[in-house]
């Protein structure tokens, strides 16, 4: 299948990596395979079928948390051949034109159409003009399939399969594109705030791949393109039936964030957004209010009530129990005896 694009002019900025350290890859094979840089790895490790392959004339990339971004320049034109790749490539234009096939879609990569590639595709070619310059992209699989996780409200541990046609002139596209070119700017001064604060720097990597997977077409759209809202309710409702029900049971967040089929800060952020306070605390509530009835019921001692609810400190409980009802637990225990009698 040939996918056919419009032209468009916008294209990222080709020096957009230049405050980082280029990387010049070797002409021997040897060369290439020591690269201590992990784009230039990336590329040492395509197992070519032909020998029609070139040299990069310039490398230059930066390692990220969650992705690796390389821009990427062959001197002469080159034909590649490879077998799958560990990783999610995208190919974003600067200049020039490469033409790529990706399983059954061949996609021409120039200014205004970005390729993608997932991990498992069998054959990857490509066809690259003399002078041609793109921005590559490699976003690691957990990456990918942790933050569709968090969008769609399950766990997704497969390859995720994106359209290999990137279309950077429909909407979600140019959107995807102004947060890539965010970061890269961002990356770009010294100053900004992706340098400084690495937190900011990975909340625009997270940005980036959550637009991609809204922007481009792959086998879980249906899920995302449903409204997010009820979606991210039942991640959370999850939880909060099984609090509900087994509030004495020793949770923890890594457990009710598997149950809830996404990531612990996701977790953290859906209770925040929909609760309004963390799942542990949310816990901490429940177990509160089950005490706090069963001593009003009469239903046991202070010390056998705390412990039958998952408090395992007394203190700790205590001023908790305090703090939340202005009374101590005893004082609430004769007041319900009072009213009993």
């Amino acid at each position: 299948m040939k996918i056919h694009h419009p032209p468009l002019s916008r294209t990222v900025d080709s020096n957009a990596l230049n405050p980082f350290e280029p990387s010049h890859v070797g002409e021997s094979r040897e060369d290439r395979e020591g690269a201590e840089n992990s784009f230039a790895r990336c590329v040492a490790e395509i197992p070519s079928a032909t020998h029609d392959v070139g040299i990069p004339s310039a490398l230059s990339s930066v390692e990220l948390t969650h992705m690796t971004l390389g821009v990427i320049r062959f001197h002469s034109e080159t034909h590649v051949v490879s077998g799958p790749v560990r990783c999610y490539h995208i190919a974003v234009p600067i200049r020039g034109e490469i033409v790529c096939r990706y399983g059954s879609d061949e996609v021409t990569v120039k200014p205004g159409f970005a390729a993608v590639a997932a991990p498992d595709l069998p054959s990857l070619v490509s066809s690259w003009s003399a002078g041609a310059e793109i921005l590559g992209i490699k976003i690691r699989p957990d990456v990918i399939e942790d933050e569709l996780s968090a969008m769609i409200g399950r766990t997704v541990r497969s390859v995720v399969r994106l359209s290999g046609g990137f279309d950077l002139t429909e909407p979600g596209g140019r959107s995807w594109l102004s947060v890539l070119e965010l970061l890269l700017a961002d990356l770009a001064d010294p100053d900004g705030l992706a340098r400084v604060y690495k937190s900011h720097r990975e909340q625009l990597e997270r940005l980036l791949v959550t637009s991609l997977l809204r922007a481009q077409g792959h086998d879980f759209s249906a899920d995302v393109r449903a409204e997010a809202a009820p979606r991210r309710w039942r991640a959370v409702k999850r939880v909060v039936d099984a609090i509900e029900e087994y509030p004495e049971r020793p949770w923890s967040l890594n457990e009710l964030a598997e149950l809830a089929g996404v990531s612990g800060r996701r977790l953290q952020q859906g209770f925040h957004a929909q609760i309004g306070v963390p799942p542990m605390r949310y816990l901490q509530r429940v177990r509160m209010e089950r005490v706090h009835r069963d001593l009003l019921d009469g239903a046991g001692q202070v010390s056998e009530l705390s412990l039958r609810w998952g408090f395992t400190h007394s203190g700790r409980f205590a001023g908790a129990y305090r703090a939340r009802y202005g009374e101590t637990p005893s004082e609430t225990l004769r007041r319900g005896q009072l009213v009993l009698s």
